[in-house]
């Protein structure tokens, strides 16, 4: 069994929440430090809200909340995690495997013939080694495809 995906997930997007966080407190900080924020609020909460709106577009496009955790090559099926839910996923389940490119980050999106804990498809970010060679990443994803066909048509799919 080896792990097929970045190891640093989980950290990675808990970063992305707080960078959020602290974009948001520092549009915040400066007018309540000078009193300025109880004089007249709206300037820093339509900064606030410019903010929040920006980075509502960035999760709603790139969707980075929604990476498995961890995803572990067993041979014959996925061991995929997602924060507490965990879920292995046999390759006979597998209905496609891909790469797409969103916010300038590739990430192998798998989709499954049901839906399933983690719900029709789970996607997540290549080892970091890859990250910077599509056509590595590709591959991982066609063999991943690959080793699916082979266990639907073993099993007369």
């Amino acid at each position: 069994m080896r792990v097929i995906s970045f190891n640093r997930t989980r950290l990675f997007k808990r970063g992305i929440w707080l960078s959020a966080a602290a974009l948001l407190a520092f549009a915040v900080i400066p007018g309540a430090l000078d009193g300025s924020l109880r004089r007249n609020p709206a300037p820093s909460l339509f900064s606030v809200g410019i903010l929040t709106v920006l980075f509502a577009y960035f999760l709603w496009q790139t969707q980075i909340h929604r990476l498995a955790d961890e995803v572990v090559d067993g041979e014959d099926h996925l061991k995929v995690r997602r924060g507490a839910l965990e879920q292995i996923v046999s390759f006979a389940d597998i209905a496609a495997a891909d790469v797409s490119t969103g916010g300038g980050l590739h990430r192998i999106t798998v989709r499954l013939r049901q839906s399933a804990a983690l719900g029709r498809q789970f996607a997540f970010l290549p080892q970091a080694s890859l990250w910077s060679n599509l056509s590595a990443v590709q591959r991982v994803a066609a063999s991943l495809a690959d080793r699916a066909n082979q266990a639907n048509s073993g099993r007369g799919a």
